[in-house]
């Protein structure tokens, strides 16, 4: 075969036009979809190229599998091979021990093994608590709970909050916590299972612990029904003797503070009556110093006067046994 002959354009153009007549259909429809191709895959770019997250919420950003960087609520931009994780920051949710909610604010079912605790004493209490959380750094909490949405069953935090809750109960008495105590107990609770979820880094902040019901159990509640009879009928006790003894108090307080005002008004007319007496003196040696014979008569004459008053003193004729004169003496005298 010659070079010329082979490469020869007419009969190259044949074999061209022969090899398209019958392509020429399928030509067009790989273009077309080719066409529709790059479409969908443009479309698929731009759908998966922008994302939101909602107000109250962070986003977690990974590029097949690896960390990038948390972003805030609003619009934002990535490359369309990248994957998003929400996680709602504001929202309280809640752990619930002891009695579970079956339908929100109507019924609850009770689970005895979660309810009872044992007390430092090595008693034993049925106790129903919630400790309300809420998520402080979304990537903490990825991490250690391994989840890929918010929607999880927190089995590993809920039940570190339990085991804290529970050593807590039992560094308390118990009858600290059946009386007085539950406040301690909820303060001392939260700040524990606080430090522990710090500690490991888990992402979460607790925000309150709620004691809801603390009760014994039901084998042992008669007895501590008479315990608690016992303690209100001593209490009882105790409070009227305390009323019988203010009062008994009180009234001696009255009666010595009526003594005492009483001895400062003898005081007083004493020391009054002694002023008067002194004063007299005094008067009466001045006057005799000038007329002695005068003051000594006047004196006479007051004490017959005053010795006088006080006799029963009558005058009869002793030959008749009349009585002719009484003076000037007491009127009961003159009635006998």
């Amino acid at each position: 075969m010659k070079i010329p002959n082979f490469f020869n354009p007419s009969k190259v153009k044949r074999i061209y036009d022969e090899w398209e007549q019958p392509n020429a259909g399928f030509g067009f429809s790989l273009k077309l979809a080719a066409g529709l191709l790059f479409i969908l895959i443009a479309a698929f770019c731009a759908l998966h190229s922008f994302y939101t997250v909602p107000l109250g919420s962070q986003a977690l950003l990974f590029r097949f599998g690896r960390y990038l960087g948390t972003t805030d609520q609003g619009l934002h931009f990535k490359a369309p091979w990248m994957e998003v994780a929400r996680f709602d920051v504001q929202e309280i949710r809640r752990f619930e021990f002891g009695e579970k909610t079956e339908v929100p604010g109507m019924r609850y079912v009770e689970d005895a093994a979660e309810q009872k605790m044992v007390t430092s004493d090595s008693k034993i209490l049925l106790i129903s608590w919630v400790a309300q959380w809420r998520i402080s750094d979304p990537y903490q909490y990825f991490i250690a709970n391994n989840v890929e949405s918010e929607n999880n069953n927190f089995r590993l935090i809920s039940g570190l909050a339990e085991a804290d809750f529970r050593k807590e109960v039992a560094s308390m008495k118990y009858e600290d916590i059946l009386t007085t105590g539950k406040v301690a107990l909820s303060v001392n609770a939260k700040a524990r299972i606080t430090n522990t979820f710090k500690q490991l880094g888990v992402g979460i902040t607790i925000v309150d612990v709620l004691i809801s019901e603390v009760k014994v159990p039901p084998s042992v509640q008669a007895s501590y029904n008479e315990v608690e009879t016992a303690k209100q009928a001593k209490t009882s006790a105790i409070n009227e003797a305390e009323a019988y003894a203010n009062k008994t108090i009180e009234e001696a307080k009255g009666k010595a503070q009526v003594a005492m005002n009483n001895a400062e008004a003898y005081k007083v007319n004493k020391i009054a009556d002694a002023s008067a007496v002194s004063t007299r003196l005094a008067s009466l040696n001045e006057m005799y110093v000038l007329n002695s014979e005068l003051v000594r008569t006047n004196l006479w004459y007051e004490n017959v006067q005053d010795i006088l008053s006080r006799l029963n003193i009558v005058f009869i004729d002793g030959s008749s046994n009349a009585n002719i004169f009484l003076g000037d003496v007491p009127i009961a005298a003159r009635e006998r």
